[in-house]
């Protein structure tokens, strides 16, 4: 607190403001009045300027997400809790770079959340949400067992049929079989195996006789 300085007397000393006083963010002017017995005044003042430098306050922030991608396709739609944020003095606006539920491609994707309190300060948090592509391909049109005789003069037989395909949910890599369209078969049983693997290295097989 500042001190009276009198000629006379040492008169009475008032304040705008107290010493210890909350003051909000901004600028406070302080002013000090000094009146002497004769009722000569004087004034003094000075500025007090607070300012915030608090950063917003997350929490709840989900974890690492890691799922498969929905059936049928290469894509996902995970869901989760949003995080909630708190600032000492108060939230403007409050944004993401995705919101829950919604569609994220294979392989991994980093969802932001930043705030931004009436004051312009900025927070940001993170987390990562990670596509798997666990569905295995399919093979369509694979051949019914198949019984041929022996072609005329051989103990064997060339044997034809159509080629089956896949299909993947996101994409194909190959299809091999261990027999082709037209090879010679011996008598008796042969198993001929057709094997699909997709980009992800997910595989099926199938076969017929």
């Amino acid at each position: 607190m500042p001190t009276i300085d009198d000629n006379c007397d040492g008169g009475s000393l008032t304040s705008s403001h107290n010493t210890g006083d909350a003051f909000p963010v901004g600028t406070t002017t302080v002013t000090f009045v000094v009146e002497d017995a004769s009722q000569n005044t004087d004034s003094t003042t000075f500025d007090i300027t607070v300012t915030d430098d608090e950063l917003p306050k997350f929490t709840g922030v989900p974890n690492n997400i890691s799922v498969n991608s929905d059936l049928g396709v290469c894509t996902a739609a995970p869901t989760w809790a949003g995080p909630s944020v708190t600032d000492n003095c108060g939230i403007d606006a409050l944004i993401s770079t995705h919101d829950s539920g919604d569609t994220f491609q294979l392989g991994t994707t980093t969802v932001t959340y930043t705030a931004t309190d009436i004051h312009g300060n900025v927070d940001s948090v993170s987390f990562t949400v990670e596509v798997t592509d666990a569905e295995k391909p399919a093979i369509v049109g694979l051949p019914s067992d198949i019984t041929q005789g022996n072609d005329v003069g051989d103990c064997s037989a060339a044997v034809t049929w159509t080629l089956p395909t896949a299909t993947d949910n996101c994409e194909m890599d190959t299809l091999i079989s261990s027999h082709a369209s037209g090879d010679v078969f011996q008598v008796g049983e042969t198993v001929v195996t057709y094997t699909a693997t997709d980009a992800a290295g997910n595989d099926s097989i199938a076969s017929f006789k």
